[in-house]
């Protein structure tokens, strides 16, 4: 079974390379003057197992890795992102008990969190779709700014969805 550090590095090749992303393996964000992470969540800061953001419209994508099927942790990242996912082996959809595999993908359904697994062969399947989330456009700005430290954005970042309104 794959291992979080290699769910990371499959998916964030496929980004880099098959949607033309820019990605940024384990983003962090601290609590600023802009960004008051703990009025948000119950921490000071955010660690993502991998943020991209996509070339084509701008849209900002966290991916939680986890070796297990827990919709639950990813939940944390809603706010922070328009679309967030949980990542996990292609394995855990065989090993997981019925039940409570079925529960998982209603929640993560309900929450609007999308599911991706990698096989060991490194086949990257999308299980549930993300629906975009409600994002701030004051934190969008604080994430934007964290990614462009990181490595600096060569393309717009004003979202597609807004890009007329911006003419």
């Amino acid at each position: 079974m794959l291992s979080e550090k290699q769910l990371v590095e499959h998916l964030d090749l496929f980004l880099r390379n098959q949607l033309s992303f820019q990605s940024y393996i384990e983003l962090q964000i601290s609590s600023s003057e802009d960004l008051k992470i703990s009025e948000k969540i119950d921490q000071e800061q955010i660690r993502i197992d991998l943020a991209g953001i996509s070339q084509i419209d701008s849209s900002i994508h966290f991916f939680e890795a986890e070796t297990q099927i827990h919709v639950n942790h990813p939940t944390t990242y809603l706010q922070f992102c328009d679309y967030c996912y949980l990542l996990c082996p292609n394995e855990q959809f065989e090993l997981l008990n019925g039940n409570t595999l079925e529960e998982q993908l209603v929640w993560a359904r309900e929450v609007g969190i999308g599911i991706i697994s990698i096989s060991q062969k490194g086949e990257i399947r999308s299980r549930i779709s993300a629906v975009q989330q409600p994002f701030d456009p004051d934190i969008r700005e604080v994430i934007l700014t964290h990614m462009n430290k990181r490595y600096k954005i060569p393309f717009s970042t004003i979202p597609l969805w807004k890009r007329s309104r911006a003419l």
